[in-house]
């Protein structure tokens, strides 16, 4: 399972739309995601205070784009290459951040599968 941060009303367009395709799409050429451990530092660094998120988490298995794991500041991080079929999202978990601020794994995750690739991370 990978994750990607949004807020709840992209992510209610998305599902209208049966695809979702972020902002940062065009510049960059893909959407960026995160392993579960990496969750909270990347919602820490660019989202830091800001309410009405949810965490996407998306099986890999069930995705119709590529995603390639790419190095970024020392780590590897999930990167998917094309738009995200909502089908591909197994649950859309609310994400508030804390009264300072930072954010914590919410407590109602759905089980992180291995759903890896065969010669992924």
């Amino acid at each position: 399972m990978i994750y990607h941060t949004e807020t709840e009303d992209l992510w209610q367009q998305a599902l209208l739309a049966g695809e979702y395709i972020p902002e940062s799409f065009e510049s960059d050429g893909f959407i960026h995601c995160s392993a579960l451990e990496q969750i909270t530092d990347v919602a820490d660094r660019h989202y830091h205070g800001r309410h009405g998120l949810l965490l996407l988490c998306i099986s890999q298995k069930l995705l119709d784009a590529e995603t390639l794991w790419e190095p970024s500041d020392g780590l590897y991080y999930p990167h998917i290459y094309g738009s995200l079929n909502t089908s591909a999202v197994v649950a859309a978990v609310p994400f508030p951040c804390g009264s300072d601020g930072t954010f914590q794994l919410p407590a109602n995750m759905p089980e992180d599968t291995d759903d890896f690739p065969a010669g992924d991370p």
